[in-house]
C-alpha cells in the first residue's frame, strides 16, 4: 500500500498574511533598492504581493524540475532579460522542497554580477540542501496552495488510488481541506 502525503492547505487569506509578514521581514534590507526575480511559476503570486508591499519591480525567470509531481533535471526554460549588474535581487519562490531549483536560480542569477541575492519563500522542506534567506514556516507536508487546484488534484488522484482508496475518499479529504466542490468536482474525473 502506498502511503499518502500529509496535506497543508493554504488559503488566499493565509496566503496575503504570510506574504504581508515576509515584507516585513524584508524591510530590514532597504527594499526600495531591490528589484524582484520571480522563479516561474511558483513564485509569481508571492513576487506580485511583495511586488505590492514593496513597491518593486518584478522580472522572471522559470527553471523547470517537475513533471507529474516528480523531479527531473533543471531547466532555465525562460531566461531574464534584464540588467541586474550591482543590483540588489530578491529571489522570490513559493516553497523551497528540495533546495536544487534555489541552488540553480542563484548560480544563474550569479552570472548576472549582482549587488545581493537574497531568497524569499513561504514555506521551506526541512530536508531541502539550501533554504531560502527568508521564509514563514518550516515544513514536511506537501503545501496546497490556493492557486494549483486543478494540478493538485490531478497529480493526487493515481497516487489515492494506488493506495487503494476511492475518488470519493480524495473528494472528502480535499474539501475538509477547504477546496470547493465545484473544483473538486470539476478536476476528479
Amino acid at each position: 500500500m502506498t502511503s499518502l502525503p500529509q496535506l497543508q492547505f493554504v488559503n488566499w487569506e493565509e496566503f496575503h498574511d504570510m506574504g504581508f509578514d515576509l515584507a516585513g521581514q524584508l524591510k530590514t534590507l532597504r527594499p526600495h533598492s531591490c528589484t524582484i526575480i520571480s522563479v516561474a511559476r511558483g513564485g509569481h503570486a508571492l513576487a506580485r504581493l511583495l511586488s505590492d508591499f514593496l513597491k518593486l519591480p518584478i522580472y522572471s525567470v522559470s527553471i523547470q524540475s517537475y513533471e507529474d509531481l516528480r523531479q527531473h533535471e533543471l531547466r532555465i526554460t525562460q531566461e531574464l532579460n534584464v540588467d541586474l549588474k550591482g543590483r540588489n535581487v530578491l529571489l522570490v519562490d513559493e516553497i523551497i522542497d528540495s533546495g536544487k531549483t534555489l541552488v540553480r536560480a542563484l548560480d544563474y542569477l550569479h552570472d548576472f554580477e549582482t549587488g545581493s541575492i537574497t531568497s524569499v519563500s513561504l514555506h521551506v522542506k526541512p530536508e531541502a540542501i539550501r533554504k531560502s534567506d527568508f521564509f514563514c514556516e518550516e515544513t514536511e507536508k506537501w503545501v496546497v496552495y490556493p492557486y494549483e487546484v486543478r494540478e493538485t488534484i490531478e497529480a493526487l488522484h493515481p497516487i489515492w488510488t494506488a493506495a487503494g482508496l476511492s475518488s470519493e475518499h480524495l473528494r472528502t479529504h480535499l474539501l475538509k481541506g477547504g477546496l470547493k466542490p465545484a473544483w473538486v468536482d470539476a478536476y476528479l474525473v
